[in-house]
């Protein structure tokens, strides 16, 4: 197939092209200049071709129209000068450098306004989304009301962010840690949540979602209304109220069941902290991160079986009280920000 009969498509699969387009040169600018002269009904298929590669990764940008293609194109045509035949071969050849110099002048002023277009999209792109972030430390609780009305508990060393698109382009957020969402129903624009592995997807409900990364399993856990939660393997399920969901990154596994004790999941939102059947090294874990405390264990100690308890707005001296009773371990608070636990003599 000849260049005169390639449409965008065989241009943009022709490699001297290609080539061209991204790292031109005096050789194939003339080349290019001498065709297009010759042949100018392709002039706005190669410019569209032109511009495709020149654009290649960006979705939106001010285009150059076609009409405005071909003018540009005429232009230069229009340069041919009129000549006697006895003068025609040296015209002829101050013509082709006089096109090739203007049709370069050209592309480059294209490629240079495709970038500067592309920039300046981007920018302005970049000055409209503003992302917004929340995080909290160890051992603090926070209240977001966000610009929908939706309510959210974020937990303990736990990040929830978004962007200035919220409610009017979608409502969209992303977790790292653990919220309670009590959320505005809006049937129109779905609430979307990220965390991980897994997107949860509500019209208007509450329910809680644990994300901590170091931790195996993402959870989700409906209080009331219903919850549509699929993860990155194409698996989805509907939860409603009492269900719980689990998803293990170790094995990629989803399991669905009946929470039994919900209290023990969604109290931290309430000031209450439980534990039900955790293991010695949950126990610590969720000491650190409701105190913003280290805890410090002795080398080689470890506690056997599991602890089940329930503190209201207790102290953390009235809870490691109760653990280490249980548990039949010693402890020692160390300048209100460390714990030591250590075997009984």
């Amino acid at each position: 197939m000849k260049y005169q009969d390639y449409g965008v498509d065989d241009f943009l699969k022709d490699n001297f092209f290609v080539e061209w387009v991204s790292n031109p040169n005096s050789k194939s600018n003339e080349f290019w200049a001498k065709w297009m002269a010759s042949h100018p009904e392709q002039v706005p298929t190669i410019m569209q071709a032109q511009q495709f590669i020149t654009s290649l990764g960006y979705d939106d940008y001010e285009e150059l129209r076609e009409d405005e293609y071909i003018e540009m194109f005429e232009n230069v045509l229009r340069q041919k000068p009129k000549a006697s035949p006895a003068f025609k071969s040296t015209l002829t050849a101050n013509f082709w450098v006089r096109i090739a110099a203007s049709v370069t002048i050209i592309l480059t002023s294209l490629l240079a306004y495709s970038w500067f277009a592309e920039k300046a999209e981007n920018t302005t792109l970049n000055q409209k989304i503003v992302r917004y972030s929340k995080t909290n430390p160890i051992g603090q609780k926070t209240l977001i009301t966000l610009p929908d009305g939706s309510k959210i508990k974020l937990n303990s060393g736990s990040t929830l962010s978004y962007d200035s698109r919220f409610g009017i382009k979608n409502r969209l957020v992303e977790l790292h840690g653990e919220a309670f969402f009590d959320i505005t129903r809006d049937p129109s624009s779905p609430f979307i949540i990220k965390s991980g592995e897994l997107t949860t997807k509500v019209l208007g409900t509450s329910f809680n979602v644990r994300y901590y990364r170091g931790e195996d399993k993402i959870q989700v856990l409906v209080v009331k209304g219903e919850v549509a939660v699929s993860d990155n393997l194409g698996s989805s399920f509907i939860l409603n109220p009492k269900d719980i969901l689990e998803y293990s990154h170790t094995d990629k596994n989803v399991t669905k069941s009946v929470c039994a004790d919900m209290q023990s999941i969604i109290g931290w939102k309430d000031g209450i902290l439980s534990f039900s059947n955790a293991s010695f090294r949950e126990v610590v874990e969720k000491i650190h991160r409701w105190y913003g405390v280290e805890v410090v264990v002795e080398d080689g100690f470890t506690v056997k079986g599991s602890y089940t308890g329930e503190y209201r707005n207790k102290s953390l001296e009235k809870v490691m009280d109760g653990i280490s009773y249980a548990s039949g371990f010693n402890y020692k608070i160390i300048n209100d920000d460390k714990i030591l636990i250590y075997k009984k003599p």
